[in-house]
C-alpha cells in the first residue's frame, strides 16, 4: 500500500512539472507574440550595443551600414575596423566639450536608462495644451532641482535647448533685453570659474 502511495505522489509530481513548464512556456510565447514590432526592436537595439569596438567606438541601430551590416563608428583619434588602431599626431581639442565621458555610467544603467520610442511618438507640434512642452517632463524637472536644491523653478519659466551654449545664450539675450527697456542702466556680470569654455566670454559680449 504504501508503494502504491509513493507511486501515485510521483506521478502527480511529474504531472505538476510538466503543467507548471507548459504555463511558463505559454506564457514565454503569448508575450512573444503580445510584443511585436517592440520585441524586435529591443533585439536589434541589444544585439548592434554588443558589438566590439574596442571601447574606442560604438555601433549604432541608426548608424553607417556596410554589406548590410552595421560597422564602428570611432572616436577621435582611433581608426580601423573595430577602433582599435590609435591615429598618430591627433590633436587634442581644448576648446569644445563632449559628453563621451559620461558613457560608462549610462552602459552601467542600461537598463534603466533605455528607451523605446514608436516611429509616430507626438509627431505632432503641439500638446493638448497647445504648449511645446510635455508637463509631465517639465514636473519631473522642478522636481528634480527641488531636491537637489540647485535651483529655484517657482514661478520660472522651463526652457529647452541643445547643450548649454543655446541655454546661456537665451539667458544672456533676456538678461540684455531687461537692460535696453530699463530707464537706469545696470550692468550685468556673466561670471566664468576657470577653467571654462572659450564660447561664454564671446556669448556674453556679443548679447
Amino acid at each position: 500500500m504504501a508503494k502504491i502511495i509513493q507511486r501515485f505522489s510521483y506521478v502527480m509530481c511529474l504531472l505538476v512539472s510538466i503543467l507548471v513548464n507548459i504555463f511558463f512556456f505559454r506564457n514565454m510565447y503569448y508575450e512573444k507574440e503580445k510584443l511585436s514590432w517592440s520585441q524586435r526592436a529591443a533585439e536589434e537595439a541589444e544585439a548592434v550595443a554588443a558589438i566590439s569596438c574596442s571601447g574606442n567606438g560604438r555601433v549604432f541601430v541608426d548608424g553607417i551600414v556596410v554589406d548590410g551590416k552595421p560597422i564602428c563608428e570611432c572616436y577621435s583619434c582611433y581608426g580601423g575596423n573595430d577602433c582599435s588602431l590609435l591615429l598618430p599626431n591627433c590633436p587634442a581639442d581644448v576648446e569644445g566639450g563632449d559628453p563621451l565621458f559620461l558613457e560608462p555610467f549610462w552602459m552601467q544603467n542600461a537598463a534603466s536608462s533605455a528607451v523605446l520610442v514608436a516611429g509616430w511618438h507626438r509627431m505632432s507640434y503641439f500638446f493638448p495644451n497647445q504648449s511645446y512642452i510635455s508637463k509631465e517632463l517639465e514636473k519631473n524637472i522642478r522636481k528634480i532641482h527641488a531636491i537637489a536644491k540647485n535651483a529655484v523653478t517657482n514661478g520660472r519659466y522651463i526652457v529647452f535647448g541643445v547643450g548649454s551654449t543655446q541655454l546661456l545664450n537665451a539667458a544672456v539675450h533676456a538678461l540684455s533685453m531687461e537692460n535696453s527697456s530699463s530707464s537706469s542702466y545696470t550692468t550685468k556680470v556673466v561670471a566664468n570659474k576657470i577653467p571654462y569654455y572659450s564660447v561664454r566670454s564671446s556669448q556674453s559680449s556679443t548679447f
